[in-house]
């Protein structure tokens, strides 16, 4: 995970914490843009992705990555499942 999702999931776990000026560049509505790497691209593994509730923004045929929204609270869900491999913020060029 990319240092400023895990301060997220840090921040959900521990009310004491603030959250940062980098997150308000990939949070919206209370949900995280971000890049999923995954390490098999199969149908399946975009299908376990929807469940949980990540919205496809873009999906590169070129590459095992997706783009998206997710919602803040399940970003940590990410980390059990076995295809991610690393998981970004989505900073749209501005």
């Amino acid at each position: 995970f990319h240092p400023s999702v895990l301060a997220v999931i840090d921040r959900l776990k521990d009310s004491k914490l603030k959250a940062s000026a980098d997150e308000a560049r990939f949070i919206h509505n209370g949900k995280a843009e971000i890049q999923i790497w995954l390490t098999d691209k199969s149908t399946e593994n975009l299908a376990k992705l929807k469940e949980l509730g990540f919205e496809v923004v873009l999906d590169p045929k070129s590459a095992k990555l997706v783009i998206g929204r997710l919602s803040i609270e399940k970003l940590e869900a990410l980390a059990e499942i076995a295809f991610v491999r690393y998981v970004s913020p989505q900073m749209w060029g501005k």
